[in-house]
């Protein structure tokens, strides 16, 4: 079938151009006749378009038709400014209504409307309507979809759909596996209708849909009560929340029944009449030196004194479920109580009381608790080879000097009156050395220095295994590597990868402490030596073993934390160190660290307190769980310390001179020039403030 239009512009050329842009086709597909051409009058007046005549001469083409349904709008726009009205009028014809309905009038030509939801047009010679299609509009011409925008001319026949939607109300009612909680989850429906809306005529229209959404929430009071019923749920109605439900308009979950939790009782306890713990450190003088003689205050007790009272355990009362059945609360026990030296248990009055004069000493593990006194041992002279070591279960004191190669352990304090040289010293509280420590080992708390290192690695290797664990099973669902072999390696290949290329720092940690496990291992339980054999199974086995599966994986990193929370350092937060002076050494305090004296060279210091350098700190390296302060840091010579504490640790030093290197959290800082009155910390960006 032939289409001919008329095409109006400022010369012939252009009015070809938007006569074949209108149509949809190439110069090829047309015959072009001129009906006029233009003219210019003086200053505008008078002056004529071009007027030309287009016909298609291949009207079925399937590629005129494609290019005819993605017309450019804002072509059409500017042929339809640039259209003028025939003088021609032609006949109003009616898309999809009776020809009647609709009467022709000349305002109309060219133009295309929609009442009711149906399309009415009156093409002119000189124009076809054109039409767009909106979001959720399907337009068929001819019985065809349109898919942009397309002309109406008289012969053709239009059809619009709309997309209605709807949604069934979704309800479900499960119970917690303790049923105490009946739980009430509902997505309410929805009725989804568009309706057309009524386009005033015009040259061009935009087919659009007027949305309305009806919420249907059609859950009934009685469906629950019903379902509820089914589930033998007999106690704990909800009715209000149940009629919040059935009301709503919106998803949500309403608990609408709910039982009695059992009130869980006590189990047996100790309660201490006496203080069991020092009260005071080392006295300061005004001048700022230490007075060692004014040593804090240990607590004791007399023979008869009432050291505790055991309370007996007491019960709990029972809860029930909403289908009324009765929950126990958990079962109370009493406290075991072990009598050590010093100590007896009158039965009949739950107490404990002393035999012996001397320091009350009291530790619990769980529901296991030790009373005992412990005295103090006093060796006169030195420590050396003719005393042989000194172990003892109590407080020590040593008067003299503690010599090469010597060792000093005791679990209670220890006090060295003079000074210790390539020896170690090691208490279960505190220990206070008078003079200085040279080359030696200190260490106050019951985790060994080896153990303090260990747990502060180990705290590193769980945080990168966490996140190993979580990339492998990222890893594992890929189609890729479902498609390897691993299940016949295991994930050893892919282990070593990660540590190669992604987790070089988990293997470095790892390396280290297997490292400090063989060193340590004559002061190490053995629990610290197994982990350290599993992780190298894990990790730096040639061969396939039972640490190279997920699981496995899963539960060793389990296993690190449970490490880590049965060493953790606030367990002897009560312990500190105090010396004058330390060469070469190492120094672990669960609690606090203090040098009161010349300072500290060369010497590694950890502690879960405080560091207090009331001298000079040169080369080492110190971490501390709750600050440092340094009078100074650093040497001219620029020798490297290293400074580390937690990120909510805090900094402070007098002076600190080149070199010197802090680390706050993850955040680390080197001092390039001398600098004073420093004091760091983060602020709440994780950000190095001074």
């Amino acid at each position: 079938m032939e289409q001919t239009i008329l095409s109006k512009g400022k010369n012939v050329r252009e009015a070809i151009e938007l006569g074949l842009d209108l149509l949809g086709i190439g110069k090829e597909e047309a015959a072009i006749e001129i009906i006029q051409k233009e003219t210019k009058g003086f200053l505008q007046l008078r002056s004529r378009q071009a007027v030309v005549k287009l016909t298609k001469i291949k009207a079925n083409s399937t590629h005129r038709e494609s290019a005819s349904m993605s017309v450019d709008l804002a072509v059409i726009e500017k042929v339809v400014d640039n259209l003028g009205l025939a003088d021609k009028k032609v006949e109003l014809v009616s898309m999809n209504a009776k020809a009647d309905e609709h009467r022709p009038d000349e305002q109309l030509g060219g133009k295309v409307w929609v009442k009711e939801g149906q399309i009415y047009c009156q093409p002119s010679e000189l124009h076809y309507p054109t039409i767009s299609v909106g979001n959720g509009i399907k337009l068929l011409k001819n019985n065809e979809q349109i898919a942009l925008s397309t002309i109406a001319t008289k012969e053709d026949r239009f059809e619009i759909q709309t997309q209605d939607d709807s949604k069934d109300t979704i309800w479900n009612i499960t119970m917690d596996s303790e049923k105490l909680n009946v739980y009430l989850h509902i997505e309410p429906g929805m009725k989804k209708t568009s309706k057309i809306k009524d386009i005033e005529p015009d040259y061009h229209i935009v087919l659009e849909a007027e949305e309305t959404v009806e919420i249907i929430n059609d859950l009934e009071y009685k469906e629950i009560l019903q379902a509820l019923n089914e589930l033998r749920v007999i106690h704990g109605f909800n009715h209000s929340e149940i009629m919040k439900a059935v009301n709503t308009d919106t998803p949500g979950t309403f608990t609408i029944a709910s039982g009695v939790s059992p009130k869980e009782g006590k189990n047996g306890r100790i309660e201490l009449i006496v203080e069991t713990e020092k009260k005071m450190g080392l006295k300061e003088r005004a001048n700022g030196t230490v007075d060692f003689r004014d040593i804090q205050v240990i607590p004791t007790v007399q023979k008869g004194q009432v050291v505790a009272k055991i309370h007996q355990p007491v019960p709990g009362i029972p809860g029930y479920t909403v289908t009324n059945e009765p929950i126990p609360p958990k079962q109370t026990y009493p406290l075991v109580v072990q009598c050590g030296k010093g100590i007896t248990f009158l039965e009949s009055q739950n107490k404990l009381v002393a035999t012996e004069k001397g320091r009350p000493f009291f530790e619990q593990n769980g529901l296991m608790a030790k009373v005992s006194i412990i005295e103090k041992l006093v060796h006169r002279g030195e420590v050396n080879i003719s005393s042989g070591n000194i172990r003892f279960k109590g407080d020590i004191d040593v008067l003299g000097n503690v010599e090469d190669g010597m060792m000093v352990e005791a679990e209670g304090n220890v006090e060295i009156f003079k000074n210790v040289y390539s020896a170690s010293v090691s208490s279960n509280t505190n220990v206070v050395i008078r003079g200085n420590a040279i080359g030696s080992m200190i260490s106050a708390g019951k985790q060994n220095i080896f153990a303090s290192q260990m747990v502060y690695l180990l705290r590193n290797i769980q945080e990168e295994m966490k996140k190993m664990i979580l990339t492998i099973e990222q890893l594992m669902n890929l189609p890729a590597l479902k498609m390897t072999d691993h299940g016949k390696k295991g994930l050893l290949p892919l282990i070593k990868i990660l540590i190669e290329k992604k987790f070089k720092l988990l293997g470095t940690s790892v390396k280290q402490f297997i490292s400090l496990s063989q060193k340590g291992n004559h002061l190490l339980d053995h629990q610290w030596l197994a982990l350290a054999g599993q992780l190298k199974s894990c990790f730096f086995s040639t061969v396939m073993n039972e640490y190279h599966s997920f699981d496995s994986m899963i539960a060793l990193e389990k296993n690190l934390a449970e490490m880590i929370g049965q060493y953790a350092e606030d367990q002897d937060k009560d312990c500190f160190i105090h010396l004058s002076y330390a060469l070469n050494s190492h120094i672990y305090s669960g609690g606090d660290v203090r040098i009161s004296g010349q300072g500290c060279y060369n010497s590694k210091i950890h502690a879960g307190g405080v560091v207090d350098i009331n001298g000079v700190f040169r080369g080492g390296e110190i971490y501390s769980a709750q600050g440092v302060n340094i009078r100074e840091s650093g040497s001219e010579g620029g020798v490297m310390n290293k400074i580390i504490v937690p990120s909510d640790g805090k900094i402070r030093m007098d002076l600190a001179r080149e070199g010197t290197v802090i680390q706050i959290g993850k955040v680390k800082h080197t001092f390039q020039e001398e600098c004073r009155n420093i004091n760091a910390r983060l602020d709440e960006n994780a950000r190095l403030v001074f």
